[in-house]
């Protein structure tokens, strides 16, 4: 009887020691899963923070002016908004010059405001876009420009003689008009005291147009 009673105390020591091996067991592997959980709570609250950072802080302003460089004037004008930071990147004329040459490219007439010395690249795209918005020439629009003429051909032939248009010898004559209604050519031409009156100022307000 009591080697019987020994072999089941021994038996059920080895549930036991079974039963806890089992339960050390389970909780070694809840242990690792809190373990993992937690290291990938940490790593998505580091991506977080990394995502949440400004990239002007993290790549620094020279990166930065390169990257804005390459945005259009409008990306670069919301990146304006962004912060006093970014405004002070954004609105670099290292920026807006270049933007400044893409919008006049081509165009006849380039707002004088715009061409102030001293005044910022960015002052001066906004107020090219501005003027650019308006639907009426005024006095000073015409006389921004050297304005290019010939005579028409119903003219006496002795206005065609001198005019280097019918002659094939030169350019196209210019016109310069000033402020207070006077006109002026170039040095030399020979049409210098010439009005032109009915003939030559509707062709001009048609060029402005």
């Amino acid at each position: 009887m009591e080697l019987q009673e020994m072999e089941e105390k021994l038996q059920n020591g080895d549930v036991l020691l079974e039963v806890k091996k089992k339960k050390k067991k389970k909780r070694r592997k809840k242990k690792r899963k809190r373990e993992k959980r937690k290291e990938k709570i940490e790593e998505e609250e580091e991506e977080e923070v990394e995502l949440s950072q400004d990239p002007l802080e993290v790549l620094g302003r020279d990166i930065m002016l390169m990257i804005l460089k390459n945005l259009d004037a409008r990306s670069v004008a919301l990146s304006l908004l962004v912060s006093r930071a970014w405004h002070g990147v954004a609105s670099s004329d290292s920026i807006w010059s270049a933007k400044c040459e893409e919008l006049w490219l081509g165009k006849a007439h380039i707002p004088h405001l715009a061409l102030v010395q001293g005044l910022p690249k960015l002052a001066a795209y906004s107020l090219s876009i501005m003027d650019g918005k308006r639907t009426r020439i005024t006095k000073e629009d015409l006389c921004d420009h050297a304005w290019e003429f010939h005579f028409n051909k119903v003219v006496p032939e002795y206005w065609r003689n001198l005019d280097p248009y019918w002659k094939g010898t030169s350019p196209l004559m210019h016109r310069y008009f000033h402020t207070d209604g006077s006109q002026t050519a170039d040095p030399g031409d020979k049409e210098t005291g010439l009005e032109l009156g009915n003939v030559q100022r509707p062709l001009l307000l048609l060029q402005c147009s």
